[in-house]
């Protein structure tokens, strides 16, 4: 048996046996791992605290046959007041449902989580435009991913251009096809999501028409880039 830490946040957790739980952790040293966490439902259980939905922290883990099995944990940030926001806590779901796509087990991609957790970061801070957000966080997880939209040159013929016509086909900006006619805000956005690092992503500020046309084009365009529906928001929307 190796005892090993892990840093990571809960994406899934899901009951076991009698009082056990098997959690979906997205870690920094491992991409996706399962982690078996005996117990945790019994009453008074000591690691409870550890595996539900949002935790993020330390996981102390033993591997066992083949398996992780947890054995103590420290929180590091406390994300669970999402769940109390109806709104936010469907798109955190939609963030996590995004990244669980992109991280793999055994396949660590620390700047897709730490984006992550920066992105429920400043969901916590109370009032946030969620459009806004939801438009960066999709674009960028298409970047880090590989997926960075034409910007200064034209999609379809490669020629220099300002357009602000995106392609969703071409994948960026296009001066020669019929495209999705944005503004110079959704442009401007589009190209500080693509190059800014770090705290820069989340400073961005556009008018509210604009922050819509952004998440219409990001939601539509990570799903080309990734070929995969992401239905969690429609849930929501089915609630409302």
């Amino acid at each position: 048996m190796k005892d090993k830490k892990l840093t990571g946040i809960v994406v899934r957790a899901n009951d076991y046996l009698e009082s056990d739980r098997l959690l979906t952790v997205l870690t920094i040293e491992e991409g996706s791992a399962t982690i078996k966490a005996k117990g945790v439902r019994k009453k008074g259980a000591k690691l409870a605290f550890a595996s539900g939905m949002f935790f993020c922290g330390y996981f102390e883990v033993v591997e066992s046959k083949g398996r992780y099995v947890l054995t103590g944990a420290t929180r590091l940030y406390d994300y669970s007041g999402l769940a109390e926001d109806i709104e936010k806590y469907y798109l955190a779901c939609h963030f996590i449902d995004i990244a669980s796509f992109i991280i793999m087990e055994k396949h660590p991609d620390e700047e897709m989580i730490r984006f992550l957790l920066n992105s429920l970061h400043v969901m916590t801070r109370g009032n946030v435009n969620q459009i806004l957000l939801r438009g960066i966080y999709e674009f960028r997880a298409a970047v880090i991913s590989g997926f960075a939209p034409a910007l200064y040159e034209c999609a379809v013929c490669g020629e220099k251009t300002r357009s602000t016509n995106f392609s969703l086909a071409s994948g960026g900006f296009a001066c020669c096809i019929q495209g999705i006619e944005t503004d110079v805000y959704v442009r401007q956005a589009i190209e500080q999501i693509s190059e800014s690092e770090g705290r820069a992503l989340f400073s961005l500020e556009i008018p509210k028409e604009s922050a819509v046309k952004l998440k219409n084009i990001s939601s539509a365009y990570i799903e080309m880039v990734f070929d995969r529906k992401f239905r969690t928001m429609d849930k929501l929307e089915g609630i409302g």
